[in-house]
């Protein structure tokens, strides 16, 4: 169980930085939300990465996976929740006045359905 957590941590924050990163889609999201790349609160970034990761294993706990297969499901089906929740916030303007360009959308909700489905079936191949 905690070797599971621990690599489904460390493999969040690393597709995190990767994903982020100017090689694919961290150039692009700065530009849209117009800010400047600042270290963020590195303490509550990792506490809720550990609390996604746990909640994931959980859920693949709950669902009684079997395979590979059943973690990679469990892992895109929660990314979809993800999404489909995140789109609700994106329809009224992410919070601020202004509209967002829709690539925002899929620049933020990929990374989650990306990782929590790579995270999902590496968890299950660890069990």
């Amino acid at each position: 169980m905690i070797l599971a957590i621990v690599v489904g941590v460390l493999l969040y924050m690393a597709l995190g930085m990767l994903y982020y990163s100017p090689l694919l889609f961290g150039n692009k999201w700065v530009q849209i939300l117009n800010i400047k790349p600042e270290h963020p609160n590195y303490g509550l970034l990792s506490l809720v990465t550990v609390l996604t990761t746990i909640l994931l294993y959980g859920a693949i706990q709950f669902s009684q996976a079997e395979s590979v297969l059943d973690g990679m499901i469990v892992g895109a089906v929660i990314g979809v929740i993800i999404a489909l929740a995140y789109a609700k916030d994106f329809i009224f303007g992410l919070g601020t006045n202004s509209k967002k360009p829709l690539s925002l959308y899929f620049i933020s909700v990929g990374y989650h359905f990306i990782a929590l489905t790579i995270i999902g079936s590496v968890m299950m191949f660890i069990i």
